[in-house]
């Protein structure tokens, strides 16, 4: 069973106080930093919602949390991810064998990652300079050397966008460039409504961040997308963009759970994670090796390098 609380390092179980920013491992010493909620600064837009029903459905608390609106179903069958799996880390003849092995792992299951799924309408105000590039020659004689100058010119602005799934993973269990890597391909359009019926079976982990931190990185990454857009809109060769004023309206958000498969293996005094896509069955895993097995292959090709050198002589 995976871990309550896990270390995204080794797997080994948090310890959890109240109110602490710091959550440090006693196996390996990796530190998960946060903010509480009693200390973080709430954002305005945040306050103006309306709290949503909470609920004891997660299977790693028993605490009441914030209901799921919607949960996207499984299309792929537990014997196929094994399978798909199978065939994924078999062909790693390189890895160790606990990778290779790993859709025999007891530790396979079935599991729901929380995801908070944000939509808005922005008005983005602007203030910027556009810069064009130029070039002329140093010194008075034309063979000088050709100095590249900018000249700047003032541009201002409004940008209006609509985000409709912002998609923010609520949870530290897997790596962020796993998560992301799953992101790609759910498909939010096949979610149905949320029913603990659907649940069975299914390990369901409950979010590590909390709504209003959700919107926080969903602010930000709506905000990246903001610039791109205005320093498209300012053009020239280069652009300074010191203030960007954006109002958000129409805000809300869903708890929104996404399939998975889940096994772990031990690799060099940790333990690492491997992920079949609950929808397209793709594997999505780091690539270990294995450094008995490597120090094999280079023997042998310092062998056979060595035979067809003395042969050639």
């Amino acid at each position: 069973m995976l871990p309550a609380c896990p270390c995204t390092s080794c797997g080994e179980p948090l310890p959890v106080a109240p109110g602490a920013t710091v959550l440090a491992c006693e196996s390996c010493g990796t530190e998960l930093y946060g903010r509480p909620a009693a200390r973080r600064l709430v954002d305005p837009d945040w306050t103006a919602l309306a709290p949503k029903a909470k609920a004891r459905y997660a299977d790693d608390t028993p605490e009441a949390i914030t209901v799921p609106d919607a949960l996207v179903p499984f299309e792929i069958e537990r014997a196929t991810a094994r399978r798909l799996l199978r065939e994924r880390t078999r062909r790693r003849w390189f890895a160790p064998r606990a990778f290779r092995r790993v859709d025999e792992s007891e530790s396979f299951r079935a599991a729901y990652l929380p995801h908070w799924v944000w939509g808005a309408w922005t008005r983005s105000r602007y203030r910027a300079a556009r810069g064009d590039f130029h070039w002329s020659r140093a010194g008075e004689r034309t063979q000088g050397i050709r100095v590249r100058g900018v000249r700047w010119r003032p541009a201002a602005g409004t940008v209006d966008r609509t985000f409709a799934d912002v998609v923010v993973p609520a949870t530290v269990r897997l790596d962020a460039r796993m998560l992301a890597d799953l992101l790609r391909d759910w498909d939010l359009g096949a979610a149905a409504a949320f029913d603990p019926a659907l649940l069975e079976g299914r390990w369901v982990q409950r979010y590590d961040l909390e709504p209003e931190v959700g919107l926080e990185l969903a602010k930000a990454r709506m905000a990246a997308e903001v610039e791109r857009e205005v320093r498209a809109l300012v053009g020239g060769d280069a652009q300074h963009v010191p203030v960007i004023e954006t109002a958000y309206a129409g805000l809300g958000y869903r708890l929104v759970l996404l399939p998975v498969y889940l096994a772990s293996y031990p690799h060099r005094g940790r333990r690492r994670m491997v992920a079949v896509h609950g929808e397209t069955g793709r594997v999505v895993a780091d690539r270990p090796w294995s450094g008995t097995k490597l120090g094999i292959a280079f023997m042998l090709a310092t062998v056979v390098a060595g035979v067809i050198l003395y042969s050639v002589m």
